[in-house]
């Protein structure tokens, strides 16, 4: 069952779609089970405000892995990716908004922008999260991508202001 859900977004369309099919193609997603019920809307208003280890860690397996490229960094295992999650979410307040969300098998793809603040300087990013889940409808693996250049104008903001 392939559920697709638009709305009118250029950023990042080409990404979503080459995900998508990359997924269709790649031989894990033909895995028997399926996409925990209500997922992004229990995911996303988790992550919402100021997003802590606790509203979050319930969502993943014990071995997930965690890439997200546009960061540079990869987390293996739930413990080690929320062991600093409080500290470095500290000065961050998000809210989400999905455009776009994909499902297939075990799989689901979302699209949308995350407006949010820095130390009280706002700023938007585009982003793209591929979540992987378990026959327990735990994430396994995620992947992210997120257009990040308005985040470090935040973070020089910041930085420049004392904050």
């Amino acid at each position: 069952t392939l559920i697709i859900r638009f709305k009118t977004s250029d950023s990042m369309k080409s990404l979503v779609f080459i995900s998508l099919l990359l997924l269709k193609l790649n031989s894990t997603v033909a895995q028997a089970h399926s996409t925990p019920p209500n997922f992004v809307k229990r995911y996303y208003e988790a992550y919402s405000g100021r997003p802590t280890a606790l509203k979050l860690a319930s969502f993943y397996s014990d071995s997930v892995v965690l890439d997200d490229p546009t960061f540079d960094w990869k987390g293996e295992g739930k413990e080690t990716i929320f062991k600093n999650f409080d500290k470095s979410n500290e000065p961050n307040h998000y809210t989400w908004r999905v455009d776009q969300v994909f499902e297939i098998k075990n799989t689901i793809i979302t699209e949308g922008e995350l407006s949010a603040t820095y130390k009280e300087i706002p700023y938007r990013m585009r982003f793209v999260n591929i979540f992987h889940f378990d026959e327990k409808g735990l994430i396994i693996g995620q992947y992210d991508y997120f257009d990040n250049a308005d985040y470090y104008k935040a973070v020089n903001a910041a930085r420049l202001l004392g904050k």
